[in-house]
């Protein structure tokens, strides 16, 4: 079905921080696909398109997505749907189906529209965000109609549901295409028929595969090293690597060329991130490009098992959850020993080093330790540092990416200064 796709993010996109500052909230990964990703395998003829912040049109045009109305096609139909929510198989086979333009709602919010070709109604709302009164408008509007679709309002709601998410993505995209795979035969798999393992992928001996108490999927080109065990439900983009002896534990999620060792749980991994050594992550969403030092460990669970707050910029948030870990930006570097608590928030570009436990909120672009204190990253350097490492996954930091961390830099210079009196050297 060949129709014009639209991906929105409403006014929520901010309560994804620190992951929304360097991309769209469609952008988020959970269960094995991106919200954006997802979608265009549901329509993987459609001629995509986005409505999103102003500070990611560039970032959008380097894509290939249309952020120009006047681009799209009159003569397809056109579906939108909402960036921050999961839709499943069935779901969609309602959104199919429309024949008439319709208004699809979840918990009372919209969350999909159909217009059939020809009907440019929607034009009114494209190049905006979505907000309550447009929401409202949406309702008087066109015809409604209720389907069950997931809404993630919250960061760590992500993390909370992907067991979840990579259990339907399995059962939606990759279960009718398992197939019985040659690994080195003193590999460990149980429960195979719920295993699905891409192209060119490596399991060496003693690596233990366990889908008894949910799915695993590993994308194309990735290597599961010797004694490492990965116990589902877990998705691993293509070509990630898990070291020996690796612990993957349960609702764990890799975007594509991740290094995944010691011990990861309940955590999701943008892409191209590095947590190579021993340590644990867990119940925790991970940017880009991060890399975790020898022995960096966060908490997700408090002493007294009460429910976590979350450091955000506005000041703590209460989940009520009792096992919540770390939420990071893009460009982030631990050094060795690095200890982190539960709730904790470090922004994009922080550069922590020295070993200790890490302040809970961390704006983006901080440099230093407690022994040698901390300052402002200097941008240039920070830059400098981020394309040497996207060069070693074969990757270059694009101008549009480039004008997004100097927004941001300059954007917190404020909270860095407040951070660096708050916390002076010791």
């Amino acid at each position: 079905m060949r129709v014009n796709l639209i991906m929105w993010e409403d006014i929520l996109w901010n309560n994804f921080y620190p992951l929304t500052l360097t991309r769209p909230v469609f952008d988020l990964r959970v269960g094995f696909y991106t919200f954006r990703e997802r979608a265009k395998r549901y329509f993987p003829d459609s001629v995509d398109a986005a409505i999103c912040r102003d500070e990611m049109f560039d970032l959008m045009q380097e894509q290939g997505i249309i952020v120009d109305a006047d681009q799209l096609s009159p003569s397809i139909p056109t579906i939108l749907m909402c960036g921050r929510t999961y839709f499943d198989i069935r779901s969609m086979k309602y959104i199919k189906s429309a024949r008439t333009p319709t208004v699809f709602v979840s918990e009372n919010i919209p969350i999909a529209l159909f217009f059939p070709a020809g009907d440019d109604r929607w034009r009114k709302f494209f190049g905006r965000t979505f907000d309550a009164k447009l929401y409202r408008k949406l309702f008087e509007s066109f015809d409604a109609v209720e389907i069950t679709a997931v809404n993630l309002n919250l960061i760590w709601e992500l993390m909370v549901n992907n067991p979840d998410f990579i259990e339907g993505d399995f059962n939606t995209f990759f279960r009718r295409n398992v197939i019985k795979f040659t690994s080195e035969p003193r590999a460990v798999l149980y429960n195979p028929d719920d295993i699905y393992v891409g192209q060119s992928v490596k399991i060496d001996a003693y690596a233990v595969l366990d889908a008894r108490e949910g799915p695993i999927i590993i994308g194309k080109n990735s290597h599961i090293h010797s004694g490492a065990v990965i116990i589902g439900p877990v998705a691993l983009g293509e070509g990630t690597i898990v070291m020996p002896y690796a612990r993957i534990r349960e609702g764990t999620t890799t975007g594509p060329q991740c290094r995944l060792g010691g011990e990861v749980e309940a955590t999701i991994f943008n892409g191209y991130s590095n947590k190579y050594h021993d340590g644990f992550i867990g119940h925790s969403y991970i940017g880009e490009w991060v890399n975790f030092g020898a022995l960096t460990t966060n908490s997700d669970l408090k002493n007294n098992y009460s429910p976590i707050k979350v450091a955000m910029p506005e000041g703590p948030y209460l989940t009520g959850y009792s096992k919540v870990g770390i939420f990071v930006g893009d460009h982030t570097k631990f050094g060795i020993g690095t200890l982190i608590s539960s709730g904790s928030t470090v922004g994009v570009g922080v550069n922590f080093y020295g070993g200790g436990t890490m302040p809970k909120y961390t704006p983006s672009f901080i440099w230093g330790s407690f022994q040698d204190g901390f300052t402002h990253y200097d941008l240039d350097k920070a830059l400098e540092t981020a394309s040497v490492v996207m060069k070693r996954r074969n990757k270059e930091l694009t101008k549009a990416q480039n004008a997004i961390l100097r927004k941001i830099h300059s954007f917190f210079a404020d909270d860095r200064t407040n951070f660096i009196f708050h916390h002076p050297k010791k």
